[in-house]
């Protein structure tokens, strides 16, 4: 075992799955590791195998152990996509004493995925070079979701035709779904929730969902039939409301929930008759994410579920529409979730195989998924560095971690795609006052130690012999370096039995990145990014996060500019180039927030990047905001208003995820009258005097503003 060469591990996958790294502070369904179900990600273009053949030679000795490997509804069998999602059971036991701990088990089942699945390299198309399959481990199903008869192709239990086929499909994927509430019934008094996932439910028997729960609009129904009015009864019937498992819980006792917010907003019948027309001709298609989606706010471990949600719509669509006698039927999903780090180019493992999704069901019938551009434009998370900011070759800023956070604390560097690294190192030194018991520092290229998958390399950050932190540096996916921190808790947490207590320092550590006079420069389209990972706390899940923030090193921490700063030259930390994290593929529709009653951008809507230059207006970079809906109603009544859970309760959310329904609102309604996309929505021009304004509005703001959300 202990010559075992780690083969995969990535960044994220060393430091949560680590026993003596990061996974003490990590979800409860990890940190309390008792899970032999994973969910993960295959990424290769070559044919899905058949995971019938799938083996798994265990060690010690040679006995063959079988490893279950399941596909998810697949939307045409994935045919033509590189980025898949699956999950397995693994018979291993990850708390053997020959197995070091839950790193070295990852590395040990990564490793032996090439073997399970047997698959040829792909070949570069740039230089032709062999490349293995990728795969991420994702976090751990419980293992009373795991569907014990699962059959993809299984017919979806009690699914009931409607006498007519829906003109178009409005789907949502959220946490807290409310799919009994009497806002999605139609007029007969039938829901139009025709299929709806429950990613962490309890199996009960037989299904075609590979883990948690799937409700057709016949059990849903059924439901109300026998419940009456007790929707509460209802969910728990149903496994929506589930105390003994972590990733459902009592969210649906809540009078309202996220899900139930961005679901009324995009798909209830109208409040008011007067508003809008009746929703009986669009059906409902729900995917409710596992409560540690939205526990870890990083961003790592919850791909598999939410492309697996996106394939779940996909497929489930297509069985609507072939049973009335079409191909496929127009479809928008809302999508109101994201994180703030990553690439941000569009080559992320979720945003290709987003892009790869939506070009794919395109050329069928139109499909939209929309997604906020996210809440951080005021937040500091966010810094861009171009070649005019070395300073004796070398860059650096402040990341200020804030004390009493109790969860890990997350900050990525990422260089420009084809940069020549040589001579570039990084570190980090920790706040005044702090001591490590060394400086953590990486040159940005791979070690020898990890021969196959993208080059990287790996430093634990240790004070007083305790691990506190990790540094990294990886090549992402092959095209692009990122360097890395992760630290933990800045206060003590309860740890596992016998484990003594261990925590970073809160304050201003210091991130540096040098490089060799003779190293390369960027060049003048080419710039340095910085992200510090969202943080914040969910409040329904009590994680106890506080959120980290980036601070220049010659001024005093959380000293805003005045807004707006037209005119100005962007400093390093800036709002632009805040945008969600995993709204980076471009056919995603990016929405931002505007203020009803001025129709201003929202203070903390995120936009996409704008760079300094020479002319009169800064050029721009990445993705941006196509289009805004309202987001609050006025400086004095923030936030939207909406359903809540129980059928009646009404809802206040802030943010741009209150937004984008409204625009997916909007666009459903326009395909399913058969109008153009943004038929209805208010074109907006910028003739201002000053180019910089126009250019920073457009970027907040983007070409179309939703007129405003139905009235609670």
């Amino acid at each position: 075992m202990a010559q075992r060469v780690r083969q995969y591990t990535g960044p994220y996958e060393r430091w949560v799955f680590g026993k003596d790294l990061g996974r003490p502070f990590s979800f409860p369904g990890i940190r309390d590791w008792n899970s032999r179900y994973f969910a993960a990600l295959m990424d290769s273009s070559v044919p899905l195998p058949d995971v019938k053949k799938v083996k798994f030679r265990s060690e010690p000795g040679d006995q063959v152990q079988r490893v279950d490997v399941r596909y998810p509804p697949l939307w045409n069998n994935a045919e033509g996509l590189a980025v898949r999602p699956f999950c397995f059971y693994d018979p291993v036991d990850t708390e053997d004493p020959e197995i070091e701990g839950m790193g070295d088990w990852i590395d040990q089942l990564l490793e032996s995925l090439d073997t399970l699945f047997d698959m040829p390299d792909d070949i570069d198309e740039v230089t032709g070079r062999q490349i293995r399959p990728r795969y991420r481990v994702n976090f751990p199903i419980n293992a009373k979701s795991w569907s014990q008869d699962y059959d993809a192709a299984r017919a979806v239990d009690g699914f009931i035709k409607k006498a007519n086929a829906p003109k178009a499909i409005i789907a949502v994927i959220d946490d807290g779904i409310p799919f009994v509430n009497r806002a999605y019934l139609d007029r007969k008094g039938d829901t139009r929730v025709s299929h709806c996932w429950l990613q962490a439910a309890r199996s009960d028997g037989p299904s075609a969902v590979p883990f948690g729960r799937e409700l057709s609009n016949g059990n849903i129904d059924a439901l109300r039939a026998e419940y009456g009015r007790d929707e509460r009864a209802m969910y728990t019937s149903a496994g929506a409301i589930d105390p003994d498992l972590p990733e459902v819980g009592n969210y649906l006792l809540r009078q309202t929930t996220h899900g139930a917010h961005t679901m009324s907003m995009a798909a209830s019948q109208p409040f008011t008759a007067t508003e809008q027309p009746s929703q009986d001709d669009l059906e409902i298609i729900a995917v409710q994410l596992p409560n540690s989606i939205s526990w870890d706010t990083s961003g790592f471990g919850k791909e598999m579920y939410m492309l697996s949600a996106l394939h779940y719509i996909f497929e489930r669509g297509k069985r609507i529409a072939q049973a009335h006698g079409v191909d496929e039927l127009p479809l928008v999903i809302n999508f109101s979730y994201g994180w703030s780090a990553g690439r941000h180019d569009g080559d992320s493992e979720m945003d290709a195989a987003i892009q790869e999704l939506l070009k794919s069901r395109r050329k069928l019938a139109p499909t939209y998924l929309i997604m906020p551009s996210g809440n951080t434009f005021e937040d500091e998370m966010h810094a861009n560095f171009q070649e005019d900011a070395f300073v004796d070759n070398e860059i650096s800023i402040g990341w200020q971690v804030q004390p009493d956070d109790r969860t890990s604390s997350y900050v990525e560097m990422w260089l420009p795609k084809g940069l020549d690294t040589s001579g570039y190192t990084f570190e980090i030194t920790p706040p005044r006052g702090v001591s490590l018991d060394a400086t953590p520092s990486l040159a940005l290229r791979g070690d020898p130690r990890f021969p196959r998958g993208d080059p990287r390399n790996f430093v634990d950050i240790h004070a007083g012999g305790a691990v506190v932190g990790q540094l990294s540096v990886d090549y992402n996916r092959g095209t692009r370096w990122r360097a890395m921190v992760a630290l933990a808790p800045s206060v003590p947490v309860t740890m596992p039995q016998g484990e003594p207590a261990r925590w970073a320092s809160s304050g201003r550590w210091t991130l540096t990145l040098k490089r060799k006079q003779n190293s390369a420069r960027l060049g003048a389209s080419e710039y340095i990014n910085i992200w510090a990972q969202r943080d914040d706390d969910p409040s329904e899940l009590r994680t106890g996060g506080r959120q980290c923030y980036l601070v220049n090193p010659d001024r005093v921490p959380r000293i805003k500019p005045a807004l707006p700063e037209y005119a100005q030259p962007l400093s390093e930390i800036r709002g632009f180039g805040s945008m969600n994290g995993v709204a980076n593929a471009e056919l995603v529709t990016r929405v931002g927030g505007y203020v009803q009653s001025n129709g201003n951008p929202a203070h903390y809507s995120s936009a996409g990047g704008l760079l300094n230059t020479s002319g009169a207006a800064p050029s721009t970079w990445g993705k941006h905001v196509a289009m805004s809906g309202v987001s609050d109603r006025s400086s004095a009544l923030p936030g939207t208003v909406a359903g809540g859970v129980l059928s009646g309760a009404r809802s206040i959310l802030v943010g741009t995820s209150g937004a984008s329904p409204q625009v997916a609102r909007y666009i459903v309604r326009s395909l399913a009258n058969g109008l153009d996309p943004v038929s209805g929505m208010q074109v907006q021009v910028y003739d201002s005097k000053n180019p910089v304004e126009n250019v920073q509005l457009r970027a907040r703001i983007g070409d179309y503003k939703a007129r405003g959300p139905w009235r609670g």
